[in-house]
């Protein structure tokens, strides 16, 4: 009896044992669009930068469908472990609540912020064939024919580019919606479609290559990787429109997973590669805290829900 009591005793002395260091198993980030296009591209380098400075095991996953629902709800509805995380877009964070009737999770409540990792600004590009040098050569055409024209993400920041142009513009149009960049590329390249509005580093080769015409960027201002190409705002004072990345958790991960997570994101993106392979594709890098992430997605979750009711945006 007093062996098992020294025993008993010496069990309840034992310290726990020690948490499991993230990531112990391997990682799904999940990508909720087809591959090919900028959340596909942002994704698998962060899986690979991540990869890099954890020594963990991560893969991509493309959950496609509704304009990202899909694949944001596969995660909001996963077990917060730290084994699923999502790359999150202004489509599937902010704007698709305002855009669908029910998206089956929201995109602010049902995550836990990591980190953003890169903004981009769109582009828009016309077929050559069309003979289309600037902004103001589209507007006129456009109001000339009616002019078939596509974006690649339903309710994304595409979309609304694409959108606000017209408006902006006082053109119509016939509008294709593509689920992914490589199926509205698939029409624009032929010329299939006469225009259409991309994220820059997925639709930015194809002008280098010179098989499309850059006609405007959606920022601000000009981009300093390529500063030959107008800004729309200088056609259409005061339009604006970018596109940001960043990575996600569901609710309720442990916060040690989000601050390792982050640290590792934060050190890879300070990095001179990190910029240089983001520069290359037309995005800068935007690092910062989980906090931060969080409030950028609840600002922009509001300004594009205004401009939404603004402009009469619907989905058909």
């Amino acid at each position: 009896m007093k062996r098992r009591t020294l025993l008993a005793a010496s069990l309840l002395a034992a310290p726990a044992p020690a948490a499991e260091a993230w990531p112990s198993r391997p990682v799904r980030i999940v990508v909720p669009f087809p591959p090919g296009g900028t959340v596909d591209i942002l994704g698998r380098l962060t899986a690979n930068w991540l990869q890099e400075a954890t020594g963990g095991s991560f893969v991509v996953e493309n959950r496609s469908g509704a304009g990202g629902n899909i694949g944001a709800q596969a995660v909001a509805r996963a077990a917060p472990d730290g084994t699923t995380l999502l790359m999150g877009s202004p489509g599937t964070q902010a704007i698709n609540a305002h855009l669908y009737p029910n998206p089956g999770y929201d995109g602010i409540a049902d995550f836990a912020p990591i980190s953003l990792v890169a903004e981009v600004p769109n582009l828009l590009a016309a077929h050559p064939s069309l003979g289309l040098r600037t902004i103001p050569d589209l507007i006129a055409r456009a109001k000339a024919e009616r002019l078939a024209y596509g974006e690649t993400s339903i309710g994304g920041s595409t979309h609304l580019s694409a959108e606000l142009f017209r408006l902006q513009a006082g053109i119509e149009g016939e509008h294709i919606t593509y689920r992914g960049s490589a199926p509205m590329l698939g029409d624009l390249l032929p010329g299939r479609i006469a225009w259409g509005v991309d994220n820059l580093p997925s639709i930015l080769p194809h002008v280098r290559g010179g098989a499309l015409t850059a006609l405007g960027v959606t920022s601000k201002v000009r981009w300093s990787g390529a500063p030959d190409i107008p800004a729309i705002a200088e056609s259409l004072p005061g339009y604006e429109v970018t596109a940001w990345f960043g990575l996600l958790a569901p609710r309720g991960t442990p916060p040690e997973v989000i601050a390792t997570a982050n640290a590792a994101l934060q050190r890879m993106l300070a990095t001179p590669a990190a910029a240089q392979r983001l520069a290359e594709l037309g995005a800068t890098p935007i690092p910062g805290t989980p906090e931060a992430y969080r409030a950028h997605i609840a600002a922009e979750h509001a300004k594009w829900g205004d401009v939404i009711r603004r402009a009469g945006i619907r989905l058909q």
